[in-house]
């Protein structure tokens, strides 16, 4: 679907916003029975082409995100019955920040993973009527680079491997200039990078670490960012059951996110350093799999011992933290699918935030309000550390007992990370809203691009 910036109505219908406070407009459609409810929607015959009327509520209630949702909910419409439609973005707000929300709610909405379909949306070309340029841009770039990574994320694991990842990002790095360095098992042994080697020992798809870097003259700060790029977990030998298997695809989401940001810095060119380290593995039990009770040695001399296969994602982020803190960042994120137990703790629609700096932490929350993608600060509770001491090991993989999941995992990574840059580290575990089953908002159900429009407003507000 393209999108584009109009100073005239065009197309072969309107979508404007309508709130509870407009008598003229409501009156006039009272015959419809519409009243100017948030998400309420009808379509009027008016003379010039046909308008889809959409409820935004109180005029004092609206923000950002319910702007989002309300323009989904005329593109919902609207792609039922017509090729090309107009947004009216005066309809919806004159407030600073509305054009940039109405796009970015005409992009992700819709979205729609058709690659494999004969059946096609029907809604081609949506234009944007506004006059404020730098708003339709800025958007256009942020939620255009969430959907390239939702892209990727739907591929299945017959197409998207940990060579295919690397592809992708070579391609990504010639396209806007960026170094690329991909890491084959030579140079993973070289580098002595012991989680992606056993993780992926048991798959014909050997495993692969990827640096990307965008290097700006007179950058101002450095971020670095480790995502979980697993293109298939299988649970391995501990291989989990059929109803978890069924959307591991989804648990490469943190590394293509990483993708998403890039191709955002690629466009956006912000005057800060950005590393993006991608940590991919196929997780599957072949005869060459990594077992239950092997011990691994990181070259930090942190010991590991496995106590589950299927905890697989926190090995290979180790590598990456590892070679993360040599770049020597001022910020130092990792985004990952990482745990089931944040998905009990938040449900599925919020990341699970772990930090020691209270500072950086205000900083996402108050961002993740603004985009909709919704952010918890969950503690990094030291006193949950006793659950991953390991019996013959420094660590083990997995708690000792069920409870406090996401935060022990969390505490894991924290091994991985210098003393120096703790308070400079930031993990996201976004396995609840990276990829949903149903609907919700502005998404349609498959990958969100989850939390790519918060990092690029990050990077851009650093």
């Amino acid at each position: 679907m393209k999108v584009e910036l109009s100073k005239r109505e065009r197309g072969e219908a309107v979508i404007r916003g309508v709130f509870e406070g407009d008598r003229a407009t409501i009156s006039k459609l009272k015959v419809l029975n519409f009243k100017g409810t948030f998400g309420e929607t009808v379509i009027f015959p008016e003379k010039e082409r046909p308008v889809i009327f959409v409820g935004l509520g109180k005029k004092k209630e609206i923000n950002e995100d319910k702007l989002r949702v309300a323009v989904a909910k005329g593109i919902a419409k609207a792609k039922k019955t017509f090729k090309e439609v107009c947004v009216d973005s005066y309809s919806f707000g004159t407030k600073k920040g509305t054009t940039k929300a109405v796009v970015e709610g005409v992009v992700l909405s819709g979205y729609s993973f058709e690659k494999y379909k004969e059946e096609k949306s029907k809604l081609e070309r949506v234009f944007i009527l506004s006059e404020n340029e730098r708003e339709f841009e800025l958007a256009l770039v942020i939620s255009e680079s969430a959907n390239f990574t939702r892209d990727i994320v739907n591929e299945p694991p017959n197409k998207i491997t940990p060579e295919v990842m690397a592809q992708i990002a070579v391609e990504l790095s010639q396209k806007h200039g960026f170094e690329c360095k991909v890491f084959t098992e030579k140079e993973l042994e070289e580098n002595n990078m012991v989680g992606h080697l056993a993780v992926g020992r048991g798959s014909s798809n050997p495993p692969r670490f990827i640096h990307i870097k965008y290097s700006p003259p007179k950058a101002k700060r450095k971020i670095v960012f480790v995502g979980k790029g697993l293109t298939f977990d299988s649970g391995g030998l501990n291989i989990k059951p059929e109803q978890f298997m069924k959307t591991m695809k989804s648990d490469k989401s943190g590394a293509c996110a990483l993708l998403g940001i890039m191709e955002g810095v690629g466009k956006l060119k912000p005057s800060v350093e950005v590393h993006a380290l991608l940590c991919c593995a196929e997780n599957m039990p072949g005869g060459r799999a990594f077992k239950p009770d092997d011990i691994l040695t990181y070259p930090n001399r942190k010991s590991v011992e496995v106590h589950s296969t299927d905890a697989e994602g926190r090995l290979v982020l180790a590598d990456g933290l590892i070679y993360g803190c040599k770049l020597n960042p001022d910020c130092l994120i990792d985004i990952a699918t990482l745990t089931g137990a944040c998905i009990v703790a938040l449900g599925h629609y919020t990341s699970g935030l772990f930090t020691y700096n209270d500072e950086l932490a205000e900083t996402f929350l108050s961002i993740s309000r603004k985009t909709g993608e919704k952010m918890w600060r969950l503690p990094l509770d030291e006193d949950l550390e006793e659950e991953i001491k390991g019996t013959f090991t420094d660590l083990q993989n997995l708690g000792k007992s069920r409870y406090g999941g996401a935060i022990t995992a969390s505490l894991f990574l924290k091994n991985f990370v210098e003393k120096e840059f703790l308070q400079k580290w930031v993990h996201i575990d976004i396995a609840g809203p990276a990829f949903l089953d149903k609907a919700w908002k502005y998404y349609s159900p498959g990958a969100t691009g989850q939390p790519v429009r918060t990092m690029l407003e990050f990077i851009l507000k650093t």
